[in-house]
């Protein structure tokens, strides 16, 4: 019987898992590469009253941050956590938990992530006294984000910061807690 170079399909299969296990590790190194994703304070809005359980009552203040996602992949903001001190000396606990998978940012792209903070009720009347003459209420947030690299792989990596400065009106906590001037 003359000598055949055909392989058979059995004899291509480890050769066809090595390709393909060096294929995802390249994939995953590639993806492990995460560049950072910039964060910058876009702005706070008081969007309403908050009551939860147990029994509280609160005013909740959205911060709005801008993410821009630099890489050539989506990734997802899974947390985000840190403090908001407002008026320079009342510092309020951030502790956001995206739901599902997380916000996800499309490659390439400026998006923007909603933080919501419960500001206490009698901490927003304090407020509104010691601001009688001030239309604004100044505000400094600094946290960090988790965030997940790539759908495929779930690559996490956590601790991108920002640390910005901002103003909410005065009369969004006015008008939240039914008070008319």
């Amino acid at each position: 019987m003359p000598f055949s170079r055909k392989t058979t399909p059995l004899r291509r299969l480890p050769a066809l898992a090595l390709a393909l296990a060096l294929a995802a590790l390249t994939a995953i190194a590639g993806a492990a590469c995460v560049s950072k994703p910039t964060m910058q304070l876009d702005h706070a809005e008081i969007t309403g009253i908050r009551i939860a359980f147990p029994p509280s009552l609160g005013i909740l203040m959205t911060i709005v941050v801008n993410v821009h996602n630099p890489n050539s992949y989506d990734v997802a903001v899974r947390a985000v956590r840190g403090q908001v001190v407002l008026a320079g000396r009342y510092p309020l606990p951030v502790d956001f938990r995206a739901d599902g998978d997380g916000v996800w940012l499309p490659s390439d792209r400026t998006t923007q992530v909603r933080v919501p903070v419960s500001v206490p009720v009698d901490l927003g009347l304090q407020l509104l006294r010691e601001t009688l003459t001030s239309p604004v209420i100044p505000y400094r947030f600094s946290g960090r984000a988790d965030v997940t690299a790539t759908r495929t792989f779930r690559l996490e990596a956590d601790d991108y910061s920002v640390d910005d400065h901002g103003v909410v009106a005065r009369n969004q906590i006015e008008t939240a807690l039914g008070i008319l001037r």
